[in-house]
């Protein structure tokens, strides 16, 4: 039985102030702080990396040209002829003199030039028996004449690299390969002179005529991407001296 003066007491017993440890079993409820960190940066690092590749700059444009090179093709290189010259058949008429042609063509060559071929071919019907009947006097109204000079020889008085005079029939073609060319503009020239006469009898008709071409050969570029192809198979392409000027 508890009497009113243990109740007294009970009352105004100190409190204890001693700690007492919680029970094993039992955590405290801080901040998971580390646990929401890493989660977290990487969210953000995914983001930025979308970001990135969703717009015009940073890894975008990197990423989509490498994308586009391997799609696309290797260039092909192709051996590319290239021609300059003349072919002209004489026409007289009722004229007794003979006709006068003359022309100049240039010829551009570079370091990526492999080739050179001049073809020469002179068609004077009955140059023969002409001859034969009134002389050599036929040589100065009735010829063809051919010159390729090479950058500022003319100008300077030099020989032609090439020249031929033809007063007959005349079909001739050099070929030059791997020769150490001068870069520059040549020049293709030809003077010329003869008849073409057009008569009810056929074989009473004649045409003096001429054809003079040059023609090089260097390396050109087929991108599958942007040239075509045409029915025959030929491909187009840029020269490679083009792309590298």
């Amino acid at each position: 039985m508890t009497t009113k003066g243990d109740r007294a007491q009970a009352l105004t017993y100190p409190m204890s102030t001693e700690r007492h440890h919680l029970p094993s079993g039992l955590n405290t409820c801080k901040p998971p702080r580390q646990i929401m960190s890493a989660p977290r940066k990487e969210l953000i690092l995914a983001s930025m990396m979308t970001a990135c590749v969703l717009s015009s700059g940073c890894l975008a444009l990197s990423m989509q040209r490498e994308i586009m090179e391997g799609w696309r093709e290797a260039p092909e290189y192709i051996d590319e002829d290239e021609t300059v010259g003349w072919s002209e058949t004489f026409e007289t008429g009722a004229e007794l003199n003979s006709v006068v042609y003359e022309n100049q063509t240039n010829v551009r060559i570079d370091e990526t030039v492999s080739k050179l071929v001049l073809s020469f071919t002179v068609r004077f019907p009955y140059s023969g028996t002409l001859e034969e009947l009134i002389g050599n006097e036929t040589n100065e109204v009735r010829f063809v004449e051919a010159r390729l000079w090479e950058p500022g020889t003319k100008q300077s008085g030099g020989d032609p690299f090439w020249e031929v005079r033809a007063t007959q029939d005349y079909t001739d073609r050099v070929e030059w390969t791997n020769l150490d060319f001068i870069d520059g503009t040549w020049s293709l020239e030809v003077e010329a002179r003869g008849w073409g006469v057009t008569t009810p009898v056929e074989q009473l008709s004649f045409h003096d005529s001429f054809d003079l071409y040059a023609t090089i050969t260097k390396p050109c570029v087929h991108f599958p991407e942007t040239h075509e192809v045409n029915e025959d198979g030929d491909k187009e392409c840029t020269f490679l001296s083009d792309l590298e000027d």
